[in-house]
């Protein structure tokens, strides 16, 4: 009896033994897995993924992974389906799912989403965006400086920040805008939104330099390479710096897919409007804000268009004397 005993503590040891090494290694990448998402770490987030789905396929049901997939693919700017994002009826993939509508300017169904967010700080946090991509920067500016950060996640803390940062830039505040702008960057440095906005201000500054350290630094991200907003910016660059081959290149990419004719549309009417072709321009941007556009491109577009639109105007009540 004692020998059985004994016996079957072996077995059980053994299995026990066995278990741990077969999950040791998983929960080692896990692990690593949270540690690269708390640091906005994309490279590190799409290997430990990988590595998961091929060693691990049966952990990829798991919910902590499954949300750290469909996060990864959002911060890659992946083209993901409301099914896809919103798996689980929470505020969480709510909150996912109402800033994929905002960078689609797909205003009323973000407001929609929104409404089923039950957090009246998330509530805040998400008009606060909404009014933010309308424009409405004295009223999203007060609606997000009212939320506490005490009861937002660190990401919604940067996403705060940084919309705070946008405000403040659209009011011509640039001392808060940088201040903000620090803010999301001591959190989370590597953040590629804390990255874009650098770019953003660097562009706004003209410093060049700057600028193209950090379009080395993106296009090493995963999916910077399809995502449209990036490719714009960097045209941008290279029609500032004029590397027209560059420039060339990016327009000649973004003309072969349906989504990013718009893209080039507003790109050759920048190049017309600073070569002083301003009708030409004009119709350039009306075809860009037709097509399907992220928020920011369109709000830049729609000023290129208003001023436009007055030197048009101008030179129109010019030829009447």
């Amino acid at each position: 009896m004692v020998r059985r005993k004994r016996k079957s503590r072996k077995i059980v040891f053994l299995l026990i033994f066995i278990l741990a090494i077969l999950f040791a290694q998983p929960a080692w990448h896990i692990f690593q897995l949270r540690s690269a998402q708390d640091r906005f770490d994309l490279s590190q987030v799409n290997t430990e993924l990988t590595w998961l789905k091929l060693k691990s396929p049966w952990l990829n049901k798991i919910p902590l992974i499954r949300d750290s997939a469909i996060w990864l693919d959002l911060n890659q700017g992946k083209d993901l389906s409301d099914q896809d994002i919103l798996i689980q009826q929470d505020d969480k993939h709510r909150f996912w799912l109402m800033q994929v509508k905002l960078q689609k300017n797909k205003i009323d169904e973000a407001s929609q989403v929104l409404a089923g967010v039950s957090s009246a700080s998330i509530q805040n946090l998400g008009q606060g965006l909404i009014d933010l991509v309308q424009e409405k920067y004295d009223v999203s500016y007060q609606k997000l400086n009212a939320v506490s950060d005490l009861k937002l996640s660190k990401e919604e803390k940067i996403l705060k920040a940084l919309a705070l940062s946008h405000c403040c830039l659209s009011q011509g505040n640039e001392a808060e805008a940088l201040k903000e702008w620090d803010k999301a960057h001591n959190m989370a440095p590597q953040h590629p939104l804390v990255l874009e906005e650098e770019f953003d201000l660097a562009l706004i500054h003209t410093d060049w330099q700057k600028a193209e350290q950090l379009v080395s630094q993106l296009e090493l991200l995963p999916g910077n390479a399809s995502n449209l907003n990036f490719q714009t910016k960097k045209a941008l660059l290279c029609l500032a710096l004029g590397k027209t081959t560059q420039w060339e290149d990016i327009l000649q990419n973004l003309n072969e897919t349906p989504e990013g004719k718009p893209y080039q549309s507003y790109l050759l009417g920048i190049k017309l409007y600073q070569a002083g072709d301003w009708k030409t321009s004009q119709v350039k941007f009306k075809e860009a804000l037709t097509g399907q556009i992220s928020a920011a491109v369109r709000q830049d577009a729609n000023k290129a268009l208003e001023q436009v639109n007055e030197r048009l105007n101008a030179e129109a009540q010019l030829q009447k004397y």
